[in-house]
Order: structure tokens, then sequence, then C-alpha cells
């Protein structure tokens, strides 16, 4: 039996207190339940004002508003269920890659994919009208007329004229995946646009040498294990429903004739669509600096980096220039999480910390 609902948004709500009573009422119900439900999926559909032709670049802010909203309003109601956010849109044409299709979610349920389907506005024709797993959410629709996706300070900001993306690229160590994680994974993969030939994502993914200052390292999930869902949120979120498949054969060494920091492995995987666009290569290195593949790559063209790590994105456009190599544009994720300052975002660090103080407990009952 499906251990997952889904939450579909059928319009974004311009209202954040609709849009915070459907996200509380889709984690109660799931909670609820007399299954044992582990995944709730929030679909939420694009604003129309997009139009039909979808520049990443230039939507980059307000998608990931929307993102980190969701994401936010999550946080803490409950730790035992697993949240994703999927972005769809309702034009066929501007789907791709993190973009999916109103139609996938029908097909997916067609297969068993969720118990329970909750909705907000009618989902009828979209699902059916015999569709025996439709739950209807009873929310107070509000007349708010705003577009709360657009308040961001990095907005209005005109951006150079440049081509659209198809190699993006982030870091992180990726430990414990939260939901600051789950948007700098998901932004970095909207970045690539549906119509881009031969796309692929990098994931620099912190090897042992910057593991050294960790606080709690020891606490500090194994390369594999962090690369393995790493992958398996990026297949969610594009829509590849295929499990991740560890291979010796894909144990790759970059071997360069320069002395700048390299990457000591590499771990190639291909995520497939169901819109049917160019799979979109993900490329995990272990990395040993701050610098990664974007020093050893010249053709990566995008970094998207959080609020806390946004200074990282300077020095490595420094080393780049000095390869005389053209710089990084780099787009910048809010942090998720309490009042989305640094003191009170979400941390790796402090799961750490409490997975130690919870060992120092069970340590002293059975000392």
């Amino acid at each position: 039996m499906a251990t997952r609902n889904l939450l579909f948004l059928r319009t974004i709500p311009t209202s954040l207190a609709e849009l915070q009573a459907a996200i509380t009422q889709g984690i109660l119900f799931s909670s609820s339940s007399i299954t044992s439900i582990k995944y709730l999926d929030i679909a939420i559909t694009l604003p129309a004002s997009f139009g039909t032709t979808i520049s990443r670049r230039h939507t980059f802010y307000q998608v990931s508003n929307i993102v980190n909203r969701v994401y936010t309003l999550t946080e803490g109601t409950n730790d035992d269920i697993d949240i994703n956010v999927i972005l769809l849109h309702e034009d066929y044409n501007v789907c791709g890659g993190v973009i999916r299709h109103w139609s996938d979610l029908r097909r997916l349920n067609e297969v068993g994919q969720w118990l329970n389907i909750l909705w907000v506005e009618d989902a009828d024709d979209l699902f059916g009208p015999n569709c025996k797993n439709v739950v209807p959410l009873q929310i107070e629709h509000e007349s708010a007329d705003e577009r709360w996706w657009e308040n961001h300070s990095n907005t209005m900001e005109t951006l150079a004229e440049r081509e659209e993306h198809k190699v993006s690229c982030v870091g992180g160590t990726f430990d414990y995946l939260h939901a600051g994680h789950k948007l700098l994974l998901t932004m970095t993969a909207y970045m690539i646009p549906s119509d881009a030939t031969s796309p692929k994502i990098i994931v620099g993914l912190t090897g042992a040498e910057l593991l050294k200052n960790k606080k709690h390292k020891e606490y500090v999930t194994s390369w594999e294990t962090r690369c393995e869902a790493t992958v398996s949120f990026l297949r969610g979120v594009v829509g590849d429903a295929r499990p991740v498949a560890f291979h010796s054969e894909e144990d790759t060494e970059m071997e360069l004739e320069s002395d700048l920091p390299t990457s000591s492995r590499i771990k190639r995987f291909e995520l497939s669509s169901p819109v049917g666009k160019d799979p979109i290569t993900v490329e995990m290195h272990e990395i040993q600096d701050a610098f990664g593949p974007t020093i050893t790559m010249e053709e990566v063209s995008c970094l998207v980096v959080s609020e806390e790590t946004k200074g990282g994105g300077k020095l490595i456009n420094d080393k780049r220039q000095d390869l005389g190599w053209s710089d990084l544009e780099v787009f910048t994720v809010g942090l998720v999480g309490g009042d989305g300052t640094v003191a009170t975002k979400l941390s790796s660090t402090e799961m750490r910390r409490r997975r130690a103080e919870k060992a120092n407990v069970l340590k002293g009952f059975v000392s």
C-alpha cells in the first residue's frame, strides 16, 4: 500500500493564510491517517503570469520564494512525515526537468503512487470524476490579490544578457537532507530549461578533508549514503521513479595536469523527465576544498548558493578569472526555518548535535 499522500494546489494561493491553511490541513490529515503515511508531496502550480515561455534565470527568485515559503510553513508541524515540493505547470511546452505537467500526476496516481490526493480546488477534470482516492479539503478562500512570491530584494534585479544555463552547480555536505537542502537542490535543478541540450547538474559533495572541522563530524553519514540520498531526491523532483543504482564501474578518478585542487571521485547518474525531453546527467563530485569542479570544469556556468554561503561565489569567480574563464552566474536562495536568519535556520549541525546528545544519554543508561 502507498505510504505517500499528495496535496494538490491547482493554483497558487494569493493569500498566505490560505496557503498555510491548505498545508496545515494536508499535514494533519496525513498525520491522522490510520495507515502509515511517511511522505507528503505538495504539488504547487507555478503562476500563469510566468507566461508560456519561462526563463529559468528571470523567474529564479520568484520560484525560490514559492518553494521556500511552502517548506517554511511545513517546518516543525510533523517531523515524522517527509515533505517534498513538486513544481507544476499547465502548459506542456514549458515543462521539463523540475517543472512537471499536470498529466504526470494523473499517470502516477493510476499506478498507485499516492494513497490520498488532497485538493483545494476542483480536480475532477484532472484525476477523473470516478477517482476513488480524492479527498477535498475545506479551505476558506480569501480575496487577497497579492503576488507574495515577488517580495524579494533580488526579484527586481536586472540580469545581464545571457543564455539560459544547461550546466548548473551546487555544493554542500547534504547530511540528513532537510528542507533547506531540498530548496537548494530543487532550485539548482530548476535552472535547467526544458529545451536544454545535454543538460547537467553538478553537485560538489564534501569529502573527508572538508569534514575535519565539522561539529559532531562522527555523526556525518558516509559519502555514499549522502550521494544516494541526494540523487534520490533529485529523481523525485523531476519525476524519475527509477531507483538509484550504484555500481563500482561508475567510480572514476579525475586526473588533471594541474596543481589546482581537484575532486577525488565522481559518480554519474541520469534523470529522465516524464515530459520526454533530454535526460539530465547528474555528476556527484567528492570535493576536498571549497572550489571543487567550478574551477576544473569550464563548462559550468551557473552556481546556486544559500544566503550563508554566497560569499563563496565571489571567491570562485576570482579563481575562474585567473584561469581566463567566464564568471559563473550566481543565484542565492533564502534560508528556510525560523525568521530566515542564520541564527534560526535549519541546520544539519543541529541535527548531529541532537544525535550526539541522544547518544550520550543512552551511554549513561548502559554504563
